[in-house]
């Protein structure tokens, strides 16, 4: 598997405000948050193309997603939208701010060939200890 380090940030996106609205079971919900936008270094190096799946790791966690190529990200930087699939993969550890830190958490990408992206309710089961 290749992979390559970066910087995770996260945030809110148009697309997942849109689809908020049909709600957050939704395939188009799914579709605008299940996913990591890497620069176009970063996918040529791992020899992606968009909608490939990738795994995102950090010391908190991993899932797989699909890859979006963003032209407007840095070599080395990742955005991965608000949502249930970035929350496997960042701290809840708030320093005593009340929010935990969803800039600059160092992850690794790597290619997730024969994998697949979990389902909501995978997610909620593993939380519940069911999973």
């Amino acid at each position: 598997m290749k992979k390559v380090e970066v910087l995770l940030i996260s945030g809110r996106t148009a697309d997942q405000g849109r689809s908020l609205e049909v709600g957050k079971t939704s395939e188009q919900y799914f579709n605008s948050v299940a996913v990591i936008e890497l620069s176009a270094t970063d996918s040529d190096a791992l020899g992606l193309r968009d909608g490939d799946l990738v795994e995102v790791a950090t010391p908190h966690g991993s899932v797989v997603v699909r890859s979006r190529r963003s032209e407007g990200l840095d070599a080395g930087v990742a955005f991965f939208p608000y949502g249930p699939w970035a929350n496997q993969v960042f701290g809840s550890h708030t320093g005593g701010t009340g929010m935990p830190s969803f800039k600059g958490v160092t992850a690794t990408v790597g290619t997730a060939e024969g994998s697949e992206i979990p389902t909501l309710m995978e997610l909620v089961e593993a939380l519940r200890g069911e999973g």
